[in-house]
C-alpha cells in the first residue's frame, strides 16, 4: 500500500490549473485520486509506465484499489516543487507530506500509517493529444 500512497502524492501535486499539458494530466490524476477512482488514475499513466521499482500500470491500479479501500481520507501538502520542461517531456521534483485517515470500520486505524513525507521525481511524455506519466521515483524525506 505504500506504493499507492507515494503515487497519490505525485498526482496531488497539481491540484491547481495551469494550461501546461503535463500539469493538466496531473490535474486529471489528482481529481481521480480525490474521487477514489483507481482506473481513472491508471488511465493517466503511459502505456509503458514503470516506476523506479519496476511496477507498471496494472500493479499501480491494483495497489490504488487496495489503498482506497483502506483509507477514508488522504491529504497531501507539497513543497519545493521544481518543474523542468523540455521538448516532448517534463520532469517534476518535489516534497510531499502525507496524512491519511484509515477506515475505522476496517480495524486498520492502529496498523496503517497516518503520516509520512517523501521526495519525488516524476517524468511525463506526450501520448497523442494528452501527456501521460511515464516514470516516477520516490524516497523518504528527512525532517
Amino acid at each position: 500500500m505504500k506504493r499507492a500512497v507515494f503515487l497519490l502524492a505525485v498526482f496531488a501535486v497539481f491540484c491547481r490549473g495551469g494550461g501546461d499539458p503535463a500539469r493538466e494530466t496531473l490535474d486529471r490524476v489528482a481529481k481521480a485520486a480525490n474521487e477514489r477512482d483507481a482506473g481513472a488514475v491508471a488511465d493517466e499513466l503511459a502505456p509503458d509506465y514503470r516506476d523506479a521499482s519496476g511496477s507498471g500500470r496494472a500493479e499501480i491500479e491494483r495497489t490504488l484499489r487496495g489503498y482506497f479501500a483502506a483509507y477514508e481520507i488522504v491529504q497531501v501538502r507539497l513543497s519545493g516543487v521544481v518543474i523542468e520542461r523540455a521538448e516532448g517531456a517534463a520532469r517534476v521534483r518535489f516534497r510531499a507530506d502525507l496524512s491519511a485517515q484509515p477506515r475505522q470500520a476496517s480495524g486498520l486505524a492502529g496498523l496503517l500509517p497516518s503520516a509520512a513525507a517523501y521526495r519525488f521525481d516524476v517524468r511525463l511524455v506526450p501520448d497523442g493529444s494528452k501527456w501521460k506519466i511515464a516514470w516516477a521515483s520516490w524516497e523518504p524525506a528527512g525532517n
